[in-house]
């Protein structure tokens, strides 16, 4: 046998070493390669996982200070409940987990061992004494398309999802009915006199009291400033039917689960199918029957529901196809009470304070603002008046003002708001600054006094007094926390809270931060903002954390690349 040449032995050496360092390479890369969480997202992160349960309160005299080992911990458990890897770090996936729509109820009854916690589901330690409960829908949701009778239905078919399991019976009662009902359903909106307010859309869903003797054990709320639907073959909203299945769980006395298939998992996972036919998993069945015992009769066995339709909607036309929400180029952008809103044609997005879309599908313009003529197929700006909530939708030489999602009366010009005669706006927004209202078209804007009612005098103005805007935006919105940004295109710039300059980063691509979008593979490349160093302040627990678990794969990366020498030197 010959022996092996020294060049030859090199690669031999290299083809053996290089299948181990590409396992390795993809678990050190990526860990090591991640973006660190900002301070907002860690303060922010902490309050979540004190409000849920995983975190105690922190002590007075130390306000939101956490120690390292338990911020560490909680967040572990938060992942292991999210059915999350266990890093122990504010990681992206983590951070857009938190900020999902969700129950508003506790996921860990109790901090103390939560570490130790192993159960696929948690039992409140309460129940019913009783096998026969009533229920009564006392107020309903004031701005969805179901009618009274629909929500009734829907709250009849959750209750018996968990009725069929057991021997557990619901009985509706009316305002005839002597004494007060054992689970009160109602819709409420912000503080409603309980320790769980809600928030607006999106964020915190509806909540339900554990069984027990209190006034309000078992009674269910609903947020009634979500869109509830049933039935939505469009993504548009939240299924009601769904949340009313897992609040109805917490009603009967189960807690929150871990378990991939449980209704009782905290956060909305969408609709769950046709109500007649929806049947709890395994890890549900188990947790109701454990306080209930399980059914004298089998599910088969029960007398078959009548299948409830969902609400007529409007055939989709196919010359309206759905469009990519990536694409950016928006006829409209506006930021509505809290929310931002992009228009594309007679679509639009809705993105939620959080940060989370309300749905990846686009929802109908006309089906959500009710009274915008049928004529109208481009919204090209929109605003929301400070002064008193209204919202104004603009197209061609025309506005509309709607409270809510109602129009007030018709279609009203442009005129009176300052602009000559058949003028149309490309972009309009409201400065927290002066509170006025600007008005842009081309390199040209327009201000309108809205305290006074009337447009302010000397206009327009060219728009280059906005240092760094681009002209024609395709609209102008500012931010909750005070900033304005233009958008164009894919891309917008960002102006500081109360600056008429842009960010020397601008323009960035909107649809990483703005539309849960990948960033672009090609296309103009913009500068990045400095990284922080260490004079630029202390670091806190917080981000120490989050430092020492992103920083271990480097030196063993600098221990691996020799292998990458071998064979490579000419023989």
């Amino acid at each position: 046998v010959r022996p092996l040449s020294s060049r030859a032995m090199r690669l031999q050496v290299l083809r053996l070493r290089l299948p181990l360092l590409a396992l390795l390479l993809p678990l050190l890369l990526p860990r090591a390669l991640a973006p660190k969480p900002t301070g907002q997202d860690v303060s922010l992160g902490v309050d979540w996982l004190t409000r849920y349960g995983y975190l105690p309160p922190p002590h007075p005299a130390q306000a939101q200070l956490q120690s390292p080992a338990k911020l560490r911990d909680a967040i572990k458990v938060m992942q292991r409940f999210a059915g999350l890897p266990e890093t122990g770090i504010m990681d992206p996936v983590t951070i857009a987990t938190m900020r999902k729509p969700r129950c508003s109820l506790p996921d860990v009854l109790g901090v103390a061992g939560l570490v130790r916690r192993r159960r696929r589901y948690a039992l409140s330690g309460s129940m019913w004494k009783k096998r026969t409960l009533t229920w009564k829908v006392r107020s309903f949701p004031q701005s969805s398309q179901l009618s009274h009778e629909t929500v009734r239905a829907l709250m009849s078919y959750a209750l018996t999802a968990w009725g069929v399991e057991t021997d557990l019976k619901f009985h509706e009662v009316d305002s005839s009915h002597n004494q007060e009902p054992d689970i009160l359903i109602d819709f409420a909106r912000a503080y409603h006199q309980d320790s769980y307010p809600f928030d607006g859309l999106g964020g915190t869903l509806a909540h339900a009291f554990f069984p027990g003797e209190h006034p309000i054990s078992g009674d269910t709320h609903f947020d009634d400033e979500e869109t509830w639907t049933f039935g939505s073959k469009d993504g548009e909203g939240t299924d009601l039917f769904a949340v009313a299945v897992h609040e109805f769980g917490h009603a009967l006395g189960l807690g929150h689960s871990s378990a991939p298939n449980s209704i009782m998992r905290p956060f909305y996972q969408g609709p769950v199918g046709d109500p007649d036919k929806y049947r709890l998993s395994q890890d549900d069945r188990d947790g109701l029957q454990q306080l209930y015992g399980k059914a004298s009769q089998t599910p088969n066995d029960k007398p078959t529901r009548k299948p409830l339709a969902p609400p007529p909607q409007a055939p989709e036309s196919p010359s309206d196809p759905v469009p990519d929400r990536c694409e950016g180029n928006f006829d409209a952008i506006a930021n509505i009470r809290g929310e931002t809103f992009f228009f594309k044609g007679p679509w639009f997005w809705r993105l939620q304070p959080t940060g989370q879309l309300v749905s990846p599908r686009p929802a109908r313009l006309h089906r959500f603002w009710e009274g915008l003529p049928t004529q109208v197929k481009v919204v090209q700006a929109a605003y929301s008046r400070h002064r008193d909530g209204r919202i104004l939708l603009f197209s061609g030489p025309w506005f509309w003002v709607f409270q809510d999602r109602q129009l007030e009366g018709g279609e009203r010009p442009l005129t009176e708001l300052g602009l000559p005669p058949g003028e149309e706006v490309d972009a309009v927004f409201s400065w927290p600054l002066n509170g006025k209202t600007y008005l842009i078209r081309g390199q040209q804007y327009w201000r309108y006094d809205e305290a006074a009612a009337r447009p302010d005098p000397g206009y327009p103005r060219d728009l280059s007094l906005w240092e760094g805007a681009p002209s024609a935006p395709d609209d102008v919105t500012v931010s909750n926390t005070g900033d304005t940004y233009f958008f164009k295109g894919v891309h917008y710039w960002r102006f500081p809270k109360d600056s008429i300059k842009t960010e020397s980063d601008s323009p960035q691509p909107m649809g990483p931060k703005w539309l849960d979008c990948p960033v672009p593979s090609s296309g103009p490349r913009f500068p990045r903002p400095p990284k922080a160093t260490p004079e630029s302040g202390p670091c806190n627990c917080q981000c120490e954390i989050n430092q020492a678990s992103g920083q271990w794969p480097m030196p063993l990366l600098l221990l691996l690349l020799p292998l990458l020498s071998v064979g490579v030197a000419s023989p």
